[in-house]
């Protein structure tokens, strides 16, 4: 399992923000040190179906377990179950 918890955006040829890089951990009680870019990502949650979710960090209760996070489109990320052609790793720290 990995767990990602913090992206990168960068604004698109559109002017939309999109994620480029994303930091994670192989568990769940360490801050993410790896640093993949999007479409290595991608490439990880195609080939690793239900390995990879999101965590988050709060000071009174430590590390929490997110959701899974899915491939929509062969382009975008998503924690959530519609099929929107967008990122949405909820309310991940940026880096």
């Amino acid at each position: 399992m990995i767990y990602i918890d913090a992206v990168h955006y960068e604004t698109d040829a559109h002017g939309y923000e999109v994620i480029s890089e994303l930091k994670w951990a192989n568990t769940l009680t360490e801050r993410g040190v790896n640093v993949w870019t999007k479409a290595k990502m991608i490439s990880f949650v195609e080939r690793n179906p239900g390995c990879t979710k999101t965590k988050y960090y709060n000071a009174f209760w430590g590390w929490r377990e997110g959701e899974d996070v899915r491939v929509v489109a062969d382009a975008y990320l998503r924690t959530d179950s519609n099929n929107i052609k967008a990122d949405n790793l909820g309310e991940l720290p940026r880096f």
